[in-house]
Parts: structure tokens; C-alpha cells; sequence
């Protein structure tokens, strides 16, 4: 997202430092880091195709499949001299998110209108023909396989494993499996993330009789049709509003703040705070920003209460034992 920046311009040296930071960054897999700096980048009007292109691979590698896609999208659109680079990124993220209708019907639309460089072709071919044979192998048995390896999953399975499934399966229709996968939802043993995964799942497809769910102690029914999203909550509403000075003083700390509030909801959803509470979660997750991207020297931090030190603890340790997981 590009910020205005007026009266100020970016040195070469400087540009120069946050493209080293921020391939650096990209290489130690410090893919949140790297989005600092790229989007400091892009706040100055500064962002090379090299640098939107390790963008990209920062929001593939951090699942945002759908802000890559819309970046790749994006690109595509604004730069012609690279557009079958951006292209094949793009055709790559659906091809890693299980569709391949959409990779075939793409490329069999770009063989009837455009004459693909050479570099291409046989990458292209490659991506065509596995989506071919994934969706010949897509058959209704296989599936049923499937969801059956991810129901031992949630009972056996590690982490990563019934991560990996759930994303899988979330391309398809909910519906048949629903009455065994509600039980889970109020199982104190599953992870709460991939609760969260299954519940929007429901949302995805419009579930509407209430479901029994259980975070962290709490247990109540709810209509997966009538939650909002993670931050469309009014508790997530509320703290961004108390947040609202941080997104026009430092919009790139804003951002990292945001991702902090958006996890930490995340693992509880669809509980959250008491509506009360809103003024010491917004400094709690603020205050972890900061901390996070080292804002403050030793010298300068400011005083934090025993209170807001006690949120922010809580966020960090679910952070640290729910989402250090999805990214190993």
C-alpha cells in the first residue's frame, strides 16, 4: 500500500539499505520483517519489480493467498515488460491452493490469444498438465480418502499435518461432512487455530444452525452465518479506532500492529475481550509492535503498566505456540 509521503525524499543509500534488509530479510525466511521494509519502500514510491516480486513471495509464504493473487493481479496489469514473470507466480499460487480449473481454463485462454515466450512455454505446460491430472484424480472417492486422512488427522495428527488438510479441503463444500467435524469444534484437546479454520469454513458456506464451540475454557452455541469476520468484530472494530492516531503517525507500524490484533483475535475467535477492554488491548498489541521491530532503544521505552505488560505476555505466548507452527 503506498502512504504520501510529503516534503520528504529517499535517498539512493537509504533506498539501497531497505532493499538489502528486505532481501535479507526474505532469505532468513524473516517474512514479516521483509513486508516492513518493502512497504516502506512502496510508501516512497520506491519499490522496484524485484522488491514487489519478494512481496509476493513474503505473502505466499505467510498463506495470504488471496493479497498475493491480488498483487500478482495488480502487476500484471502495470507492468508489461514483466507481465509473464507475474504471470507465472500467478499461475504458481493457484496451482499451490488446489486450483486447477482455473489454471487450466487461464492458460488454455492465453494459447488462443497470445503467443507465449519461449522461457515460458514449457513451465506453463507443466503447470497445465498437473492441473489436468489433478483434476482427472479430483474424483469422489479420492475426496472421501482425503477428508478421512484429515478426520484421523484431528484426532492423531500433529499440527502442521491437520493444517495442511484443512486448507486443502476448504475448497470444497462443507456440507457432507459437517456432522462429523462439529464435534471438534467443542473438543478442548484441538488446537484452537484450526478450530477458527474449520469454523470459517462454515461461514464460507453459509452454515446456519448454531454450533457448540469451545476456546480456552469458554463454551457457547453460535450461527456461523452471523459472525462477522476475524476484524469486522466490534471488539477488532473498537481497538482499531483507538488505534487510529498510530495508522497517521507510522502507517507501516500500524500495519505490523494490525497483524498482531488480527492473530491474537484469530486464535480466539469467535470469542474476544470484553468490550471494556478494548483500550488496554490496543496498547498491548501496539506496545508487542514496537518491541517487535525494536522502535525504541533501552533509553527511550516508555513505561508499561503491570496490566498491559500482562496482555501483551498473553498474546505473545499464544503467537509463539499457535502461529509459530503454520510457519515452520
Amino acid at each position: 500500500m503506498d502512504y504520501e509521503q510529503h516534503d520528504v525524499v529517499m535517498f539512493p543509500g537509504w533506498r539501497k539499505e531497505l532493499e538489502e534488509k528486505s532481501f535479507e530479510a526474505v532469505k532468513h525466511k524473516n517474512y514479516d520483517e521483509a513486508l516492513l521494509h518493502i512497504e516502506k519502500l512502496e510508501s516512497f514510491k520506491e519499490a522496484s519489480n524485484d522488491i514487489l516480486t519478494a512481496k509476493v513471495i513474503c505473502m505466499i509464504e505467510l498463506s495470504r493467498y488471496d493479497e498475493a493473487i491480488s498483487l500478482c493481479r495488480k502487476l500484471m496489469r502495470e507492468d508489461d515488460d514483466n507481465y509473464y514473470k507475474y504471470l507465472h507466480i500467478y499461475l504458481t499460487i493457484l496451482f499451490q491452493t488446489s486450483q486447477y480449473t482455473e489454471v487450466v481454463d487461464l492458460l488454455n485462454e492465453i494459447n488462443e490469444t497470445s503467443s507465449i515466450p519461449r522461457d515460458y512455454k514449457e513451465p506453463f505446460k507443466q503447470l497445465y498438465d498437473m492441473s489436468i491430472q489433478f483434476q482427472d484424480q479430483a474424483t469422489e472417492q479420492e475426496s472421501e480418502n482425503h477428508m478421512n486422512h484429515f478426520m484421523d488427522s484431528l484426532e492423531n495428527g500433529n499440527f502442521q499435518e491437520q493444517w495442511k488438510l484443512l486448507s486443502f479441503h476448504r475448497n470444497h463444500p462443507i456440507g457432507p461432512y459437517l456432522s462429523q467435524l462439529v464435534p471438534y469444534l467443542s473438543d478442548a484437546q484441538l488446537n484452537p487455530v484450526i478450530k477458527t479454520g474449520i469454523l470459517q469454513w462454515c461461514m464460507d458456506d453459509q452454515i446456519s444452525e448454531p454450533i457448540e464451540i469451545e476456546k480456552f475454557g469458554d463454551m457457547a452455541w453460535f450461527k456461523p452465518t452471523e459472525l462477522p469476520d476475524v476484524l469486522d468484530t466490534e471488539f477488532s472494530v473498537e481497538v482499531l479506532k483507538v488505534l487510529e492516531d498510530v495508522e497517521q503517525s507510522d502507517p507501516t507500524l500500524y500495519q505490523f500492529t494490525k497483524q498482531i490484533l488480527y492473530r491474537y483475535l484469530y486464535i480466539k475467535f469467535p470469542f474476544t475481550p470484553n468490550l471494556e477492554l478494548k483500550e488496554d488491548v490496543a496498547e498491548a498489541v501496539h506496545s508487542l509492535a514496537k518491541s517487535y521491530i525494536q522502535l525504541e532503544s533501552a533509553d527511550e521505552q516508555t513505561y508499561i503498566s503491570d496490566e498491559i505488560m500482562k496482555w501483551m505476555k498473553e498474546i505473545e505466548h499464544l503467537e509463539k505456540i499457535y502461529f509459530s507452527q503454520i510457519d515452520d
